[in-house]
């Protein structure tokens, strides 16, 4: 989904959509959604929400790229809220319609013999959670939730033709492809740490903790991220429709976008790059390593904490929200009030071990606030609604 989301950033880059130009959008969807009817929902989902964003970037390219002025920034943000549930509704939609009671029953994946280092996961409806533990070898614990089956046993046999469990050597390949089943699957792997894990999800959220890996990359399109307790030295993490939140989690480089929903990261990545057209952005840097941070959002706020210790030089930026920096620390300080936009250029004072943290962080209708903090506090989010609830 990443080059859809990037086309749908560029397209709106230059400013945040008027109130016009929002209810075009609406039109153009509602027109959309009307034209295909009730026949089509089973082609939408086969194509997946990349449709979606097609459709939305077709749209966006008849809107004027010309910035709002001040005196309707207000408006429009109004008509975008009304546009953001518009489409996440949309989102929503591609998930299949379950309808009718479908036949429960558990099954389980075991392979005594490998300790993978690479792991690939796919599934279209269901969560996947991914915990370490002191048994041989892998396994896959199935809660499944057949459609369609008359029987038991024709709903067993139908998840065993349309699901694969592979480990061979350093590798585990796990996939469950019908849409016409609901599948949650703790997957259990060894201590050891891993290369390389790929996690992909149409409908469904994804949990992990305690896992150190080179590399993990997770794709959803509906569905919440949460990793806790990780070395993780490369993390690309994205989803469509919900919350990222990482806590406790280090690493050399960390990506993560969300289209509709808030991200929280605990931690320290080198370099951060993050996302989220609608949605609060909350980093709480817990080392003096982190180099450079990037955040931006649309609609939400931007909160960044760090370490006093840590020296810090950048550029924060809003076009109707608020901006804030540390009361004391501040050496050189550059404000710019224009019509279209406010920053503050900043650089602290404390350079005495030569490290420094580079900040670049937009928003535009939120606002953008930097603190510092001790090592050893855990800022609570800014907003309940950002709070994901006692599952990490």
């Amino acid at each position: 989904m990443s080059e859809e989301k990037i086309r749908i950033l560029k397209m709106l880059e230059s400013g945040i959509v008027s109130a016009d130009e929002a209810v075009k959008l609406i039109e153009a969807l509602e027109k959309s959604n009307t034209a295909t009817g009730a026949s089509s929902k089973s082609t939408e989902s086969s194509k997946g929400i990349g449709g979606f964003f097609d459709e939305l970037e077709k749209i966006g390219q008849k809107i004027t790229a010309q910035r709002p002025n001040t005196d309707t920034i207000h408006q429009s943000k109004d008509k975008l809220f009304e546009f953001m549930q518009t489409a996440m509704q949309r989102i929503k939609d591609v998930e299949l319609p379950f309808i009718g009671k479908g036949t429960e029953f558990t099954h389980v994946f075991h392979e005594t013999d490998v300790t993978p280092s690479r792991l690939k996961i796919e599934t279209a409806n269901g969560a996947v959670t991914i915990r370490t533990w002191e048994g041989p070898g892998v396994k896959a614990e199935c809660r499944v939730k057949v459609y369609g089956a008359s029987t038991e046993e024709e709903a067993h046999e139908s998840f065993l033709k349309n699901s694969t469990f592979y480990a061979r050597e350093d590798k585990l390949s796990f996939s469950v492809g019908l849409k016409l089943m609901k599948t949650d699957v703790t997957l259990y792997v060894p201590l050891t740490a891993l290369d390389d894990i790929s996690v992909k999800l149409f409908n469904g959220a994804f949990d992990m903790r305690d896992i150190d890996t080179e590399k993990l990359e997770v794709r959803a399109a509906n569905g919440k991220i949460e990793l806790k307790n990780g070395k993780i030295k490369t993390l690309e993490a994205e989803t469509g429709n919900g919350p990222i939140r990482i806590v406790d989690c280090d690493g050399e480089r960390a990506e993560l976008n969300s289209f509709n929903g808030a991200i929280h990261i605990v931690g320290t990545f080198r370099f951060a790059d993050l996302k989220s057209f609608n949605g609060n952005i909350l980093y709480d840097t817990k080392s003096d390593l982190a180099e450079a941070v990037k955040a931006e959002s649309m609609t939400g706020n931007i909160e960044l904490y760090v370490p006093q210790e840590l020296s810090v030089k950048g550029e924060i930026r809003t076009t109707a929200g608020r901006l804030q920096l540390p009361e004391t620390g501040m050496a050189n300080v550059t404000e710019k009030d224009e019509r279209i936009q406010k920053s503050l250029k900043f650089e602290s004072d404390n350079l005495s071990d030569g490290r420094q943290l580079v900040i670049d962080a937009e928003t535009k209708t939120g606002s953008v606030t930097l603190r510092a903090s001790s090592l050893h506090q855990t800022p609570p989010p800014a907003n309940p609604d950002d709070s994901f609830g006692e599952g990490i």
